[in-house]
């Protein structure tokens, strides 16, 4: 019986530790906090925000991922990096953005994929006149392979307010 406790105990250390250890290192298995997941939309968000107001269209489509899907208000899906290139290649000839507010609202996910709500307020002239849209939008933001995390959908409508 002795023996039997004995041969538990060093068999627990010589699996159970290594395991233990295994699973606790493993970075898939790791999920961020809230906080860290809000950091990370936060600065994607600046990033964002200075594509816009830059009127950089190439820029801006290296924020999606390939296989990104984007749905404007009012319009149709577009799918992939480039047709969405070539989505906001042809918003920024008859349109500039001047401010553009982004607050988050909720955020959540883990260390691989993270979802946000939020509402952006913006001053935008369109057509030589001022605009000042509210939206409410959805982002789904999907880790790859080299760490950055870029938009895997990005969905927008006119806010009610």
């Amino acid at each position: 019986m002795k023996n039997l406790g004995r041969f538990r105990q060093l068999l627990f250390l010589l699996l159970g530790i290594p395991v233990f250890i295994l699973v606790s290192c493993n970075p898939k298995l790791k999920v961020s906090s809230k906080s860290e997941l809000k950091t990370i939309v936060e600065k994607q968000n600046e990033l964002l925000e200075s594509c816009f107001k830059g009127g950089d269209a190439n820029k801006l489509a290296e924020m999606y991922s390939d296989s990104a899907k984007l749905s404007p208000n009012g319009g149709h899906f577009v799918f992939g990096r480039d047709s969405i290139r070539a989505f906001w290649t042809e918003d920024f000839k008859s349109s500039k953005v001047l401010k553009m507010v982004t607050n988050v609202l909720t955020v959540d996910g883990n260390e691989n994929l993270i979802y946000e709500t939020g509402i952006t307020v913006s001053d935008i002239i369109y057509n030589d006149s001022l605009y000042h849209p509210r939206v409410k939008y959805i982002n789904v933001w999907r880790k790859q392979a080299d760490s950055t995390f870029k938009l895997d959908v990005d969905f927008w409508n006119k806010d009610a307010k």
